[in-house]
């Protein structure tokens, strides 16, 4: 159970990260959001409020790889994540992400945040952030004896916390990446692509190096772009591109648990949009489920 639970584990828990990372920015007035807009600043004019539009950028990100669990192993993950930007800091306590395998081919999951959210002016919002349920379906399977190569998709139903929605906003919404993984001596490499229903396609990529028997260190990058034309946000010069950078690394414990610990920021330009720092910590368990007894 070691490599194959340290591999899946390692892969959620850098989900875990990159889902805090690449969207806990984006909220003022409707923090606790994963992939939301924002506000923005004052208005840029006396003239700005005639200006159609919401003044928020949908973005999007997911990062998997295609290795799936046997039926009735997983692993439940918590964590505590920080983010600031330019306009305040939030504090994810705790982060959960959860999954399950069902069968060698379909694996369940989870993810959801308490946040906490506080902003210069003032505000503050808490409450249960944005919540996603993934299926994990695979399609070719890395662990297969002579292959080095994998790829999965994901459908994914994403709830919006109620800080999230904006007036006569929907809250549900969905998702669908394609994973992918390679395997190389030494290391490998995996990451996805997709849309989110909000309006945003997506890439991310990583590579994961064991470090020694007990430490492995992963390097993401993750890129999204926000489709809808909105011409308050133009005003606002938000850019509908957005490049986040994470580093992360975890230490095995045991067999069934491993301590994580990460890094990261936006690369691309600090806007209203852009997080200049994100630290991530939690612990993830690994499980079997009971199996019934003929």
């Amino acid at each position: 159970m070691t490599t194959l639970f340290r591999r899946s584990a390692a892969a959620a828990v850098l989900l875990l990260l990159i889902l805090s990372t690449s969207a806990a920015a984006q909220g003022r007035g409707r923090g606790l959001g994963r992939g939301r807009g924002t506000s923005g600043p004052a208005d840029p004019s006396p003239s700005a409020p005639s200006i159609p539009g919401t003044g928020t950028r949908d973005f999007g990100v997911w990062l998997d790889d295609a290795t799936l669990p046997p039926k009735g192993r997983g692993w439940a993950t918590f964590g505590v994540g920080y983010w600031r930007s330019t306009f305040g800091h939030q504090w994810d306590a705790p982060s959960f992400d959860a999954g399950l395998g069902l069968s060698r081919r379909v694996q369940i999951g989870i993810t959801a945040p308490l946040s906490r959210a506080r902003y210069d002016d003032g505000s503050s919002l808490s409450g249960l952030g944005d919540t996603y349920v993934a299926v994990k379906v695979g399609l070719i399977d890395p662990e297969a004896a002579g292959r080095a190569y994998g790829l999965a998709v994901v459908p994914v139903v994403e709830v919006l916390g109620s800080g999230s929605v904006e007036e006569g906003g929907q809250r549900v919404h969905w998702a669908l990446p394609v994973s992918f993984e390679r395997r190389f001596q030494g290391f490998r490499a995996y990451g996805a692509t997709g849309y989110f229903s909000r309006g945003a396609v997506f890439g991310s990529a990583a590579a994961e190096v064991p470090a020694s028997a007990k430490v492995t260190l992963t390097g993401a990058l993750s890129y999204s772009r926000s489709l809808k034309t909105d011409a308050l946000s133009d005003a606002r010069q938000l850019s509908r591109d957005r490049w986040d950078l994470t580093a992360s690394g975890t230490y095995a414990l045991s067999s069934g648990a491993i301590l994580f610990g990460s890094v990261g920021r936006t690369i691309s330009r600090q806007d209203e949009n852009a997080s200049s720092l994100s630290l991530g910590a939690g612990v993830s368990l690994g499980f079997q489920r009971p199996v019934p007894r003929p």
